[in-house]
């Protein structure tokens, strides 16, 4: 009786060729081919590519992702100023967010309408993703009108700036010091404003209506007359530029001490 040997054939032996089977599996994702043992293989077919839908929804997501990104980008780096020189900032972010959500929640072509003729379904989806486009294409122009925006206001919108006040005389003379603003900054206006008060609010109030002769070496015009909170605009002569300003306090009383505040603001044209 002959019996087989497990070992012999053509596959067994050490000496003998070596034959293993091919494998091969399909399924989505990226062709991939890859080895196991000495010639046996297997790949998988590429899945089908995003649909238009499907680059709809995920563009109105990006331009969402977006819209917040920046949003806490500008909060951060917020160079002040008056709030109102930030409404088109505001409503444009709001109209960004506002219409890429709607984006989102905007129903796709149903596959539940499968009884409706071939024509109508495609025209309804057409319809469909023409109203979509339309809704991701506005988020994006708020979101970039929104970035322009802040960076307009960030480079030349009005920022308050920090002014040093000395009072050089007992009648009424004092020197207002402006630093030279950060590197980069392209403003070159102030709006100065002078706060003239009485120094010992414990007496009887002298100042009345007081008025402010301002010189300076540094910003034209070089002479001005200015009354208590009331603003005035300098010229500063370029961006990155500091100024110096003397002032003398014009009183009706000139035994009246006074105390000086300023307030500065700087934007550009």
């Amino acid at each position: 009786m002959n019996s087989a040997d497990p070992g012999s054939g053509a596959g067994g032996g050490t000496g003998g060729g070596r034959e293993t089977g091919k494998v091969e599996s399909a399924g989505t994702g990226s062709p991939a081919i890859g080895a196991v043992g000495d010639h046996a293989t297997f790949s998988w077919v590429r899945g089908g590519a995003l649909t238009q839908d499907a680059w709809l929804l995920l563009s109105a997501v990006l331009v969402i992702i977006a819209t917040i990104g920046f949003t806490i980008f500008a909060a951060v780096r917020w160079p002040g100023g008056p709030e109102s020189q930030y409404v088109w900032f505001y409503l444009l972010v709001a109209l960004a967010l506002l219409t890429a959500v709607a984006a989102t929640l905007y129903p796709a072509a149903s596959r539940t309408e499968r009884s409706r003729r071939a024509v109508r379904r495609a025209a309804d989806a057409r319809r469909r993703r023409t109203v979509r486009a339309v809704l991701v294409g506005v988020a994006a122009f708020c979101c970039a009108g929104s970035v322009l925006t802040w960076v307009d206001v960030h480079r030349t919108g009005e920022v308050e700036v920090e002014l040093a006040v000395r009072e050089e005389t007992a009648n009424g003379v004092f020197t207002v010091t402006m630093k030279p603003p950060p590197s980069g900054d392209v403003r070159n206006k102030l709006k100065l404003t002078l706060i003239i008060t009485d120094k010992d609010l414990d007496q009887s109030p002298c100042v009345g209506e007081a008025t402010a002769a301002v010189t300076s070496d540094d910003a034209d015009p070089h002479e001005s007359t200015m009354e208590s909170e009331s603003p005035a605009e300098f010229e500063l002569g370029g961006p990155e530029r500091g100024a110096r300003f003397t002032v003398g306090v014009n009183l009706s009383d000139e035994r009246c001490p006074v105390k000086l505040l300023a307030r500065g603001t700087l934007h550009n044209d």
